[in-house]
């Protein structure tokens, strides 16, 4: 096999690639800072056998500097997980997710008041009860703004509050109409639009 005019340096004969230097000084360790907090995952999580690269777990507490931890690793990635980023956030703030109503009459509204929900899907169209799902979890909480077009669902935990708005939506409605844009969709997730016919 040839290449090109010019002699390149690739594997096209199955030569052997040159290696970079060996380094015989030992590997850099990232850490990162977390609340003291994240030590409730114990060492189930910290000392398992799954990771290629060991992870080194130091928990201080200091009247100071209050109670901390650090996690290093050689692997950048073990330290900033995304298991410790949601355990935090399960333990101080929760999740949240919005659901957004699109079009002429789409409007979500309590009658006559908390926690009974009800959805409008379009003018003259048939309203929808949804109270059922407002009592389904009760560490989840549901509220509506101002105006009817955004509903919010917070909660403790990120499948319970996925869940539960999932069902939400597709009550609301099922899929959002490709040319009018008349329906629900989650905040950060825009369904794909067609464009008008023209005549």
């Amino acid at each position: 096999m040839f290449g090109g005019r010019r002699p390149t340096e690739t594997n096209r004969k199955l030569i052997e690639l040159p290696k970079p230097n060996f380094d015989p000084r030992p590997y850099k360790v990232h850490f990162a800072k977390y609340p003291g907090l994240v030590s409730d995952l114990g060492s189930e999580y910290y000392f398992r056998d799954g990771p290629k690269h060991s992870i080194s777990y130091y928990h201080m507490k200091s009247p100071a500097t209050g109670d901390q931890v650090l996690v290093g690793s050689t692997d950048q990635r073990l330290t900033e997980s995304r298991t410790i980023d949601n355990y935090i956030k399960e333990k101080t703030r929760g999740f949240a997710v919005q659901i957004v109503l699109e079009g002429r009459g789409v409007k979500a509204y309590w009658e006559p008041k908390k926690p009974n929900l009800m959805v409008r899907l379009g003018v003259g169209s048939k309203v929808r009860d949804l109270t059922e799902y407002c009592k389904r979890d009760p560490d989840i909480d549901i509220n509506v703004n101002a105006k009817g077009n955004v509903v919010v669902v917070h909660g403790p935990t990120k499948a319970r509050v996925g869940t539960l708005a999932y069902s939400l939506l597709k009550k609301m409605q099922s899929k959002l109409q490709v040319y009018t844009g008349k329906g629900a969709h989650f905040v950060h997730h825009q369904e794909r639009r067609k464009a008008m016919r023209k005549k």
